[in-house]
């Protein structure tokens, strides 16, 4: 039975690190900032990381709580890194740099601050409900993305 746990928890751990990737180069594939709707992707990496970072306290294994974290990170740092490289202005590489440097200082801020609270379920229910609702635009955006709508619009 032990074997049977541990063998599933390995699966599960190893799906999420393969979503993780894939998340991670198609949210930053997605994020061009020569097009012309180039806040669309933004708002789909932005929602897709929040929620990510949000889902990854619910997993009691640490391991895929940090894996699911991590990867809303990485989304954010490597469509920042894309702007900052393909724009190239000295404006993009400033925000880039700022953003780039207030990241890890939030994560240490709250690894340093999370762990030792104790959260009223108000709370937590609160947190819950902002996670849901950066999960109900990224179907929406992610179709109006591929042009469905059009499509169906003017089919």
């Amino acid at each position: 039975m032990v074997l049977q746990a541990e063998r599933a928890r390995s699966f599960l751990s190893g799906l999420l690190v393969g979503l993780g990737v894939l998340m991670v180069v198609c949210l930053t594939a997605l994020c061009n900032p020569h097009t012309g709707q180039r806040w669309l992707p933004l708002l789909l990496a932005g929602f897709t990381a929040g929620f990510l970072l949000l889902r990854g306290r619910s997993y009691v294994d640490r391991w895929q709580a940090t894996t699911l974290a991590a990867t809303g990170v990485i989304v954010v740092a490597a469509v920042v890194i894309r702007y900052a490289l393909v724009l190239a202005s000295p404006l993009s590489v400033s925000i880039a740099a700022a953003i780039l440097v207030l990241l890890p200082a939030a994560g240490l801020t709250a690894a340093a601050v999370v762990p030792n609270t104790i959260y009223s379920p108000l709370f937590r229910k609160f947190v819950e409900w902002i996670e849901y609702l950066c999960l109900m635009p990224i179907f929406p955006l992610a179709l109006w993305l591929m042009n469905v709508y059009a499509a169906i619009r003017y089919r």
